[in-house]
C-alpha cells in the first residue's frame, strides 16, 4: 500500500475528508518519526511502537 492508497482507505473508513486524513497522517508519521529517534534501542522501539498501537486503539 502506496501514502496515496492509505490515506484514501484511511478517509473512506473514517469518513473523513482527504485532505484533512492527509495532514493527520503526516503529523502521525512525524510524531512516530521524532519518538522512534529518540529511543534507546529495539526494545524500546517495539514498546513505543506497541503503546501507540494500544492509544490509537481507544
Amino acid at each position: 500500500m502506496n501514502n496515496r492508497e492509505l490515506v484514501m482507505k484511511t478517509s473512506e473508513l473514517s469518513g473523513i475528508g482527504y485532505t484533512d486524513c492527509e495532514k493527520v497522517l503526516k503529523a502521525l508519521e512525524k510524531v512516530m518519526s521524532d519518538e522512534l529517534e529518540a529511543s534507546k534501542g529495539a526494545k524500546s522501539i517495539f514498546e513505543k511502537l506497541y503503546n501507540l498501537m494500544t492509544i490509537l486503539k481507544k
